[in-house]
């Protein structure tokens, strides 16, 4: 593309653009798409991340799915009666829904929340020792034996070492620490039996 500049002489010059010496730009790789596609893209991503079609789910996942459509199909058809409804057996309430509507359970739990947060920890504490295991508690069956005292499997358990337990926690112990340990026991024992 020309163009013609007329200067103050009167006489015209001809001058030319950049962008006619440069080369044509190829296209954008990126596909371009009507709006219309974009927006069912858009929509078939969220009905697949809905619960409208089953994912790779578990075994007990599809199967509950199925039951609840099952159980929606029944609902959609007004075939059942009051009765087919009232022997219906429904889920039993949560333990929580049973302390919300027991007066006494939301006394309590009213009276523990207008403690203060030291009171609060106070009454865990205090419940949780109730708790404990009735042997610890009263202090029966206690081992009197100072020399060799007996411990619960629970007890010798937490006596490790807390990389030790992780370690013993994967699957594939590797061979180097077995022998360690092994070497550390036969020790142990061959000292005293």
């Amino acid at each position: 593309m020309v163009n013609n500049r007329i200067t103050e002489e009167g006489q015209g010059e001809a001058y030319r653009l950049i962008e006619d010496d440069l080369p044509a730009l190829p296209h954008s790789p990126s596909k371009k798409t009507s709006p219309a596609k974009r927006k069912q893209y858009y929509i078939n991503r969220a009905i697949r991340n809905s619960d409208l079609t089953p994912r790779a789910k578990g075994r007990k996942s599809l199967q509950r799915l199925e039951n609840n459509r099952y159980l929606m199909t029944l609902l959609e058809r007004e075939e059942y009666t009051s009765e087919e409804v009232e022997n219906c057996s429904c889920a039993s309430p949560s333990i929580f829904s049973e302390a919300c509507n027991n007066e006494t359970y939301v006394e309590i739990w009213n009276d523990f929340m207008n403690r203060s947060g030291e009171e609060q920890e106070r009454v865990i504490l205090y419940l949780e020792q109730k708790v404990r295991r009735p042997r610890e508690r009263n202090g029966k069956n206690k081992d009197n034996n100072t020399e060799y005292p007996t411990y619960t499997p629970e007890e010798c358990y937490q006596r490790i070492s807390r990389s030790l337990r992780g370690t013993l926690r994967k699957r594939q112990i590797p061979m180097g620490t077995l022998e360690c340990l092994e070497e550390e026991m036969l020790s142990f024992f061959s000292v005293s039996p």
